[in-house]
């Protein structure tokens, strides 16, 4: 007795700790980790950065730009000569370059551009909002990707159990033939035609195995788990379904903005290459002093800094034509960019609809299959009732038994595909 408990007790500490080494996950769970793990992602949050570094540094343009520059000369050149201009006395001119040092101090600030800097950073601002869009849309496929994987470890569970309920009741009836078959009741034939159901029993529980096992690791591959994770799903199917929307639009949908925003991107495009045959102007202050240029022997420049400021403008006149070619090609551009948009636009709308028609088919199979599943119990029920009394054949009641699997599993099929087109919904919907 005690032999026994102890066997008890060590079977309990077995079992729960396999329990407890078991990951239970949740679907809001696996969308958080494979959002953290995917690499996509973190491509996409890389290129958001990326972009955002971009649009600070053009809007430096505005600011003005400040530089210092120093510079030495060192030469063995010593220029003297004696110039007789006219009847004045002789003049010597002595000119000592050999050694001279300078330095300046400069500032530059652009006044007009044409709008150049202005356009540029508008096309980093966009390109800034195109990456952060980017990013939405990679999250909303790795978040798809997940619920698929999910639901189908959750299918291959399912199915694992109900096939595992199938080869019991196959096993149940061929001890029951078996026991009728040595007691001279039943032929041989009989009881090889149960054999052949079970075995069939054995391989589908097999394959039933395999695909949760492959299922499991596939949603651990996604969530950034390792392959051979041991990992639980705490959800399975629920009879919750959600409303669709009969206004619904793709206008919140990250392709729906991304196209846009293409179509803005090419109008700043045009201001920015307009601004190059448009007239420039800024001004420009230094702040200098130069020392070692000599004149007879006195600084040519003097021992004092020299201020200077300067107004640059620049007006292109004429350039051949090039400015409105490239304004006109850039035109070309925004106008594909619309035609893009519309044509895509379009398809996304189908894509809704489709998602619509989709899950509402869907849920029609749900309860079609939910209703089969119930006709085919009842079947089973009543097939195994006749064949007590000798009123059916074994092959009528192992045709009920597969019929009554096969309807199990279709109704398993048809709960996973419901919570797939959810959220195939819900993402062509841009609610995901």
């Amino acid at each position: 007795m005690k032999q026994v408990r102890y066997i008890f007790f060590v079977l309990c500490l077995f079992t729960s700790g396999m329990v407890s080494a078991q990951q239970s996950l949740s679907l809001t769970q696996c969308r958080q980790m494979a959002l953290e793990n995917n690499k996509q992602i973190a491509i996409a949050g890389r290129d958001k950065e990326r972009a955002d570094l971009i649009t600070e540094a053009a809007r430096t343009n505005y600011l003005p730009r400040l530089s210092a520059e120093g510079s030495a000369l060192f030469s063995r050149s010593d220029t003297k000569m004696n110039l007789q201009i006219g009847d004045l006395p002789p003049m010597d001119f002595d000119l000592d370059i050999n050694r001279i040092y300078m330095a300046d101090l400069s500032i530059e600030q652009p006044l007009y551009t044409g709008g150049k800097i202005t356009s540029g950073y508008k096309i980093s601002q966009i390109g800034s909002d195109i990456a952060e869009l980017n990013e939405a849309l990679t999250e909303d496929e790795v978040l798809l990707e997940t619920d698929n994987a999910y639901w189908t470890c959750v299918q291959a569970g399912e199915l694992q159990r109900s096939t595992l309920q199938y080869k019991e009741t196959v096993e149940e009836f061929y001890r029951v033939v078996k026991n009728a078959c040595d007691a001279g009741m039943k032929s041989q034939n009989d009881l090889m035609k149960v054999q052949v159901q079970l075995n069939r029993a054995d391989l589908q529980l097999h394959r039933a195995e395999n695909g949760v096992r492959l299922s499991r690791m596939n949603l651990c591959n996604i969530i950034g788990l390792d392959l051979q994770s041991e990992i639980s799903l705490s959800e399975t199917f629920t009879e919750s379904h959600i409303g669709i929307n009969p206004d619904a639009n793709i206008f919140s949908r990250p392709e729906s903005s991304l196209l846009d925003k293409q179509v803005e991107l090419k109008q700043y495009e045009k201001q920015y290459v307009r601004s190059d045959f448009l007239p420039q102007i800024g001004i420009m202050g230094s702040y200098g002093y130069i020392h070692g240029a000599k004149f007879n022997g006195e600084q040519i420049f003097g021992n004092k800094p020299s201020f200077s400021a300067m107004v640059s403008i620049k007006v292109p006149l004429f350039s051949w034509g090039e400015g409105t070619k490239r304004v006109k090609a850039v035109e070309r551009e925004i106008q594909m960019a619309q035609l893009q948009r519309d044509d895509v636009g379009e398809k996304m709308k189908l894509e809704l609809q489709q998602a619509i028609n989709s899950y509402n088919e869907a849920l029609l199979e749900v309860r079609l299959t939910q209703k089969a599943q119930g006709q085919s119990e009842e079947n089973l029920r009543v097939s195994r009732d006749n064949y007590d009394v000798g009123m059916e054949t074994i092959s009528d009641y192992l045709e009920a038994q597969t019929i009554w699997r096969n309807a199990q599993a279709e109704h398993i099929m048809a709960k996973t595909k419901l919570e797939i087109r959810k959220t195939e919904y819900l993402k062509a919907s841009g609610n995901l």
